[in-house]
C-alpha cells in the first residue's frame, strides 16, 4: 500500500514539473520555427567571454504564439552599477531605469532601486532602444544559485529571434549572439489552460 502511494506521488510530481513545458522539439524543428519572422525564444545558458550566450535550454515561441508574451527580458548579474545615472550592465546590455520602472525583490515585494547591488542576480524586462541600451519597465532581484561554492546569477535572454546560421546553430536574440550547445534541449510552451 505504501509503495503505491509513493509511486503515485512520484508520478504526480513528474506531471506537475512538466506541466508548464510543452512538447520537445528536435534541433531541426526548432530552427525551422525560429526561422519564421516574428519568432521569439527564451535561451538559458552561460555567457562566454566574447559576449555570446551558449544556450543549453531553449523555449521556442512560434509567431502565432507571441501575442501573449511578456516584454523582452534579460537575466544576469548586475555590473557597473551607476545609481546617479540609474544604469547598470546586465548580460552585456546597458540597462536604464526611471521612476516608472517597477522594482521588486526576490519575494516579489516592491522595493527602491537602492536594493539593487553590484553582483546581484536580476531579471530585467523592457525594450532594446535604438542606441542598443535596454530600457527597463520591470526589474526583479532573483535568487542566485550556489555553483561550486560560488553564488552565480542565472544567465538567460527572452526576445525576438533571428537565425544567423542554422548549420552552426547560431541565433541572434535582440542584440545578443546565441550559440547552441550540441546537447541543447528545445521545447515549445504549453498553451495556457482555459477556465
Amino acid at each position: 500500500m505504501f509503495k503505491t502511494h509513493v509511486l503515485a506521488g512520484v508520478a504526480l510530481l513528474a506531471c506537475a514539473t512538466t506541466a508548464f513545458a510543452g512538447p520537445p522539439l528536435s534541433r531541426d524543428e526548432a530552427l525551422k520555427l525560429l526561422s519564421r519572422p516574428g519568432s521569439w525564444v527564451e535561451a538559458d545558458g552561460a555567457m562566454l567571454p566574447d559576449g555570446t550566450l551558449n544556450a543549453k535550454d531553449l523555449e521556442v515561441y512560434a509567431p502565432e504564439d507571441t501575442a501573449e508574451t511578456e516584454d523582452a527580458a534579460i537575466y544576469g548579474a548586475v555590473q557597473s552599477l551607476n545609481r546617479a545615472k540609474s544604469s547598470m550592465r546586465v548580460l552585456g546590455y546597458t540597462v536604464t531605469w526611471d521612476t516608472d520602472t517597477t522594482i521588486k525583490d526576490d519575494q516579489k515585494r516592491q522595493v527602491l532601486s537602492s536594493k539593487i547591488e553590484e553582483g546581484l542576480g536580476v531579471k530585467v524586462q523592457g525594450t532594446v532602444q535604438s542606441n542598443g541600451s535596454f530600457k527597463a519597465t520591470k526589474i526583479r532581484i532573483v535568487t542566485m544559485k550556489n555553483k561550486d561554492g560560488k553564488l552565480k546569477a542565472k544567465e538567460k535572454i527572452f526576445g525576438p529571434c533571428t537565425v544567423v546560421d542554422a548549420k552552426r546553430g547560431v541565433l541572434r536574440v535582440m542584440n545578443t549572439a546565441v550559440s547552441l550547445r550540441e546537447d541543447a534541449a528545445f521545447v515549445m510552451p504549453s498553451p495556457s489552460p482555459t477556465p
